[in-house]
């Protein structure tokens, strides 16, 4: 599996060739960003601390509001089995052998998840060290003037 691709308003950033630009690209119209459903109370709790500056970076739409439910529910269910597991990452097994606790084993998956859906998002390190913002201008969010305007 290559590299995932990087958007436009990335790539313009990057100072990337003209002719790797999509100068066609489909972009969401400006609407309100909420949830789709009722998150769980830890999912809100993480979509109240990121979403409002992810909207603002222009990395979170209304249509990637599903794809960034899934990352906030994850994240809770991580903190709710960090919570809940303490200290013990081993407990007894049933033929009274250590064996890993379940709680972690959900805690790794939440992880791959969050790295997995959070670096769409640009959420890990690796995935904003590419990215210099500091010669550039505010470009705009939404509509076709975020490409106009490089």
């Amino acid at each position: 599996m290559g590299r995932p691709r990087r958007p436009n308003h990335l790539k313009l950033l990057a100072g990337e060739r003209e002719d790797r630009i999509n100068r066609g690209e489909p972009l969401p119209s400006e609407t309100d960003v909420v949830p789709p459903v009722q998150l769980t109370p830890g999912a809100q709790d993480v979509w109240d601390r990121l979403a409002a500056d992810l909207i603002n970076q222009g990395c979170l739409s209304h249509w990637d509001v599903d794809l960034f439910t899934a990352f906030c529910e994850s994240a809770a269910t991580y903190h709710e089995c960090r919570e809940r597991m303490g200290s013990d990452y081993v407990t007894q097994g049933s033929v009274k052998n250590a064996v890993p606790s379940p709680y972690w084993k959900v805690m790794r998956d939440c992880v791959e998840t969050m790295t997995r859906i959070g670096g769409r998002f640009g959420l890990t390190p690796a995935d904003r060290a590419g990215i210099d913002l500091s010669d550039t201008t505010p470009t705009p969010t939404h509509g076709p003037e975020r490409l106009l305007s490089s």
